[in-house]
């Protein structure tokens, strides 16, 4: 049966921290294990039935449409520009005039370790959160027994250290859009930003309840270190390497070679994801990130991410 919740994936930043690896693609589109970002987020979606996805784009567009149109034609699919960066809350609003009904929110540049599941099927608005030791990076809710009271966004004296991971489920999609509409005319912003935790509190008020999902941890990548860290942890839990890869080349365990790269007289691993197109030749890497059509000959590297601009 076709889950009725749309997914809105807000993709429109262009990833400054990731320079110079998002100077010719939106940082979604990095791999990681092999596949790009917003691969495994769909796995996600599409986990929980979801067959309805909005994408909030803008920086290098054309490579996350050209990849979503390719590999997902089951899906339905909606591309909304954001022509200015102001933030997550009004990348959400301009899913309005596409969003009927309930609707999931996932961050197109965080993978969520865990089920996305309990979020659309508890029959309740949800938030996933997750506990950290320094929440003054996050948007923050505050708790008062099981029932959330407050939202704050990067808040300087945190009154909890609940964090918000990056995902959040609506009964109802109309409810969401009207806070943001009141946020949006009040003029509030932080950081010239138009904050989704903003409206969240306006739903609050207004009396309507959020609980909040634990979730069990998450990764926000927006840094070349996380981005490998991200790598490992993924290629501990799905492997992959096609046999025609050993017989020429010593693959140390845990690997991901796409079944489509080229590889010859290299020895890799452990932690090296090599994606789709790419050629190497008598290389030696280890915790390395090797993404699409990338050439690579006589390489010896370690932790670090080579793309076909920066090798």
């Amino acid at each position: 049966m076709k889950n009725p919740y749309t997914a809105i994936i807000p993709v429109a930043g262009k990833g400054v921290r990731l320079l110079p690896y998002t100077a010719h693609c939106p940082k979604t589109m990095l791999t990681l294990a092999g596949r790009p970002i917003i691969a495994h987020i769909l796995q996600q979606v599409q986990a929980c039935g979801i067959q309805k996805v909005v994408f909030i784009v803008g920086y290098q567009k054309e490579a996350l449409m050209d990849f979503v149109r390719s590999h997902y034609p089951q899906l339905e699919v909606c591309f909304v520009e954001q022509p200015e960066p102001k933030g997550l809350g009004q990348a959400v609003y301009l899913a309005k005039p596409a969003v009927q009904g309930p609707c999931l929110i996932v961050l197109g540049d965080t993978i969520i370790d865990g089920d996305l599941r309990p979020l659309v099927q508890g029959g309740q608005n949800a938030v996933g959160v997750k506990e950290v030791a320094d929440p003054r990076r996050f948007g923050v809710v505050e708790m008062r027994g099981e029932h959330i009271v407050g939202f704050e966004e990067k808040p300087e004296q945190p009154k909890s250290h609940l964090a918000l991971i990056g995902a959040y489920a609506f009964l109802d999609s109309a409810q969401l859009f009207c806070a943001l509409e009141e946020v949006i005319a009040s003029g509030k912003t932080v950081k010239n930003e138009i904050q989704l935790t903003d409206a969240l509190s306006v739903l609050l008020r207004r009396g309507i309840k959020i609980t909040a999902q634990k979730m069990e941890n998450w990764f926000d990548c927006g840094t070349v270190d996380i981005l490998l860290q991200t790598n490992r942890i993924l290629l501990q839990r799905h492997s992959s390497v096609p046999e025609k890869f050993l017989q020429d080349n010593q693959i140390i365990p845990p690997c991901w070679i796409d079944e489509k790269a080229q590889l010859s007289g290299c020895r890799l691993g452990p932690y090296v994801s090599v994606a789709e197109g790419a050629v190497l030749k008598n290389c030696r890497l280890q915790d390395v990130i090797v993404s699409p059509d990338t050439h690579l000959d006589g390489k010896q590297a370690q932790d670090k991410i080579f793309d076909k601009y920066n090798r």
